[in-house]
């Protein structure tokens, strides 16, 4: 079931409206087709209920978002170094927001505009025309972010197709605290991570270049265990499926059909009020970002993050699926 609500108003006086999937599980999802935004994921736990999503109460919030909480991510998922998109032998420059490189699209990207919404039973589809030169992207791009609950699962998948050849690298930005979002320092979850090479960065999370090797190092987390320390690096994944867990028996797993994960302890999320008043802090959640490969300084895009211009249409699929202690992870 899905049902509608008014949200709120935008600086420019666009209406928002928040949707929220529901089901027979005790799991609620709601939605906003401001930035096609996850605000929050409430799942019942024995007499228990649990919203693990952190997010914020009004527009007003949403708008001065410097962390993306929650957000649909386009054009481009990460940093573009130098903010020069390289897509073949083509260079294209793009906006700058970070310094001097691009992050998450741009200053204006897709968690900032206001999607279209279609609603049925169990979906809601937001779709989003961002138009030639948009942040400096070549090509008209049809964008789509779809999430649907079903059962134990809620599902994001992303749809884009171009009349240009041109980037995508959608991600859905949503910060997970699976003790609660209001339940501060996430570190001491237990992850599990099938990738056998990681990106090293600089101190701008920039790549320096390469892909390493995780074995031996704190990057290795092919078996479950606790996080721990800090990480905003993307792993190439040779497995489809993640998982998280906390020691309140509230587990996820996470299939996704994309190639890398940026994985990101909220090292840099400032002090600053959330949902309910709670004030969310530095490493409070974590990010599970599933997209595709990281852009190299220098080097043309990853194959996976180029759309063919033909009208075609790429998608990518991840699903969230939420275990209680009475299951095995």
């Amino acid at each position: 079931m899905v049902t509608k609500r008014f949200f709120g108003t935008t600086k420019n006086g666009e209406d928002v409206f928040a949707y929220t999937l529901s089901n027979d599980r005790g799991i609620e999802a709601t939605v906003l087709d401001y930035g096609a935004t996850l605000q929050s994921v409430v799942l019942t736990n024995g007499d228990e209920r649990v919203d693990v999503v952190l997010g914020y109460d009004t527009v007003e919030e949403y708008e001065q978002n410097d962390a993306y909480l929650g957000a649909s991510i386009g054009r481009f998922a990460g940093r573009i170094p130098d903010s020069v998109l390289r897509i073949g032998n083509d260079a294209f420059p793009v906006t700058a927001n970070e310094g001097k490189n691009q992050l998450h699209g741009g200053a204006v990207g897709f968690d900032k505009r206001i999607f279209s919404a279609n609603v049925s039973d169990d979906t809601v589809i937001f779709t989003l025309h961002s138009a030639d030169g948009d942040e400096g992207y070549p090509g008209n791009v049809v964008f789509s972010a779809i999430y649907m609950l079903n059962g134990d699962s809620l599902s994001i998948s992303y749809k884009g197709s171009s009349d240009r050849i041109t980037a995508w690298n959608p991600t859905n930005h949503a910060y997970w605290n699976l003790n609660g979002h209001d339940s501060g320092d996430a570190r001491g979850h237990l992850l599990e991570i099938p990738a056998e090479r990681y990106v090293p960065v600089d101190g701008s999370c920039i790549p320096l270049g390469g892909e390493e090797d995780v074995t031996g190092t704190r990057f290795d987390f092919r078996k479950l265990r606790k996080i721990s320390d800090t990480y905003d690096h993307s792993f190439v994944l040779d497995g489809h499926v993640l998982k998280l867990f906390v020691n309140r028996g509230i587990g996820m797993e996470v299939r996704t059909d994309c190639k890398a994960v940026q994985f990101y302890t909220a090292e840099y999320l400032t002090e600053r009020r959330g949902k309910g008043g709670v004030i969310y802090r530095p490493y409070g959640a974590v990010c599970l970002e599933t997209e595709g490969r990281q852009t190299m300084p220098d080097l043309p895009i990853a194959s996976e993050n180029i759309l063919s211009g033909d009208g075609k249409q790429s998608v990518r699929n991840t699903r969230y699926r939420f275990i209680f202690e009475e299951e095995q992870l």
